[in-house]
């Protein structure tokens, strides 16, 4: 089966990790610096910044002059790293070889073993750009029977054809199109070459003593007479990425956009890997300190809808203190993921399939863990203390009990018994007398005018009496 490549390349990486945390409906003016002490200069912008005359290679003092609201941001090259590096692992989703290539902003792709799955790669090229774009990443794709003549295809904007065309297509492509460094491509242009045909036509010998053997290296790597091997990017099993924010978000509410981006990108890493995780950390950066919160699920997931939902649920009891500059979302350990089928009814041989976990998590999300436990019963006789807490997911094996209401009231009731009709009873309880709680009560079942089932007693000690303890219904 021959080979084909997808070559993504980010055609505004820098700038992207700068501006994605922004809504696209609010556009403002940003610049990418380099940074340098003395005299730094734009190297991008965003089109609202265009629009204001900030253009690349500008002064920066004289595009704050043209834009008194323009946001800068310096290049950080560890961080665009870092983002190539997490744009690999996310697209392991769509190839089983992805690698960075070296020079550039792009990742390649082996695409020729998953076509039947995916389609042709044309359309899994404009799939993928689209999908990169959702994530805040501008991008170019282009395929090719090699990893080089990918590359080339995505810098053209035209894909490149099957291997024994591709001689033919090269021939008439001006020496631009190779995006040669300056030095060469001046010495190219001084004897008289302008397209790479006029440069294939040399003799192999005498192109190299003339040009060096890089570039006649390339030429064979892009027709294919020499090999192309890359070395695949190896998948973490954790995943950190960081957005720093236009301005100071406030509200809870400014900080969805943002932080679904995120998720969103840790779900298609999570997929790629076939992995999923039951806890997530975000970290919301302000002026003096910082805030860290939690999503946790009950089982593996990596149900991008579902984690927006939690994280919804946790932003509406979120009080921020200070307004928030930076967010940093982070999960440490991915778990095997079973992607079991669902049924309307838990399979008691999968704990994992309990058909209660969303909402259980989403329970926790809006009230906080404390606030939503499980039951189990314990072996004591008296009612209020046969039962305690528990996790929800907690395995649960209760002993053996007689019948009981679910309801028992926090407080027993005082009541005449002759306003109730006995249905049945009496059963005696006698206990607690070695931790000094001890009683002996005779407990019945009783029907009051209503027609509600409840649970009375007659109390012989600490204090006689009849009292309402639960309800059956």
């Amino acid at each position: 089966m021959s080979e084909t490549w997808l070559a993504i390349e980010l055609t505004h990486l820098a700038l992207d990790l700068a501006r994605r945390a922004q809504e696209p409906h609010r556009d403002l003016p940003i610049a990418l610096s380099d940074g340098k002490a003395q005299g730094p200069r734009i190297l991008d912008s965003n089109p609202a910044a265009q629009r204001l005359g900030v253009e690349p290679g500008l002064a920066l003092s004289a595009a704050l002059s043209l834009a008194g609201n323009l946001l800068v941001y310096n290049r950080e090259p560890a961080a665009e790293q870092r983002a190539l590096e997490r744009l690999a692992a996310w697209c392991y989703q769509y190839s089983s070889a992805v690698s960075i290539a070296t020079d550039q902003h792009t990742l390649l792709l082996e695409t020729g073993g998953s076509e039947r799955l995916l389609g042709d790669s044309q359309r899994l090229a404009q799939q993928l750009e689209q999908e990169l774009l959702t994530l805040g990443y501008h991008s170019r794709a282009g395929q090719g029977p090699n990893p080089e003549a990918a590359r080339l295809s995505a810098r053209l904007g035209q894909p490149a054809p099957a291997l024994n065309a591709i001689s033919a297509w090269l021939r008439p492509l001006p020496l631009s199109a190779l995006n040669l460094d300056p030095g060469q491509s001046q010495a190219l242009e001084q004897m008289g070459f302008r397209h790479l045909g006029e440069i294939m036509r040399l003799p192999r010998k005498a192109l190299a003593r003339r040009l060096g053997t890089a570039l006649l290296h390339r030429l064979d790597r892009l027709t294919g007479l020499r090999p192309d091997p890359q070395k695949l990017w190896q998948q973490p099993l954790s995943f950190e990425s960081t957005m720093d924010l236009a301005a100071e978000a406030s509200h809870c509410q400014a900080l969805l956009f943002p932080i679904n981006r995120l998720l969103r990108e840790l779900c298609g890493v999570l997929r790629g890997c076939d992995r999923g995780i039951q806890s997530a950390h975000i970290t919301l950066q302000q002026g003096s300190g910082e805030e860290v919160f939690t999503l946790r699920l009950q089982q593996p997931s990596r149900d991008e809808s579902h984690l927006v939902t939690l994280l919804q649920e946790r932003l509406e009891r979120l009080r921020l203190r200070q307004p928030v500059r930076r967010i940093t979302l982070r999960a440490d350990d991915f778990i095997a993921f079973d992607a079991a089928p669902e049924g309307l009814f838990p399979d008691p041989e999968n704990p994992a399939s309990n058909p209660l976990d969303p909402l259980l998590e989403r329970l926790q999300a809006r009230l906080g863990k404390r606030s939503v436990y499980g039951l189990r019963g314990i072996a004591d006789h008296r009612p209020e203390r046969s039962w305690q807490r528990c996790s929800p997911q907690a395995a649960v094996h209760s002993p053996s009990m007689p019948h009981r209401p679910l309801w028992l009231f926090q407080q027993p009731r005082r009541c005449a018994i002759e306003d109730y009709r006995v249905l049945a009873g009496p059963e005696r309880i006698e206990s607690g007398w070695w931790d000094g709680h001890d009683c002996r009560r005779d407990y019945f079942v009783v029907r009051d005018s209503g027609g509600s089932t409840l649970w009375a007693y007659r109390e012989y000690k600490p204090e006689p009496g009849w009292y309402l303890q639960g309800l059956f219904s």
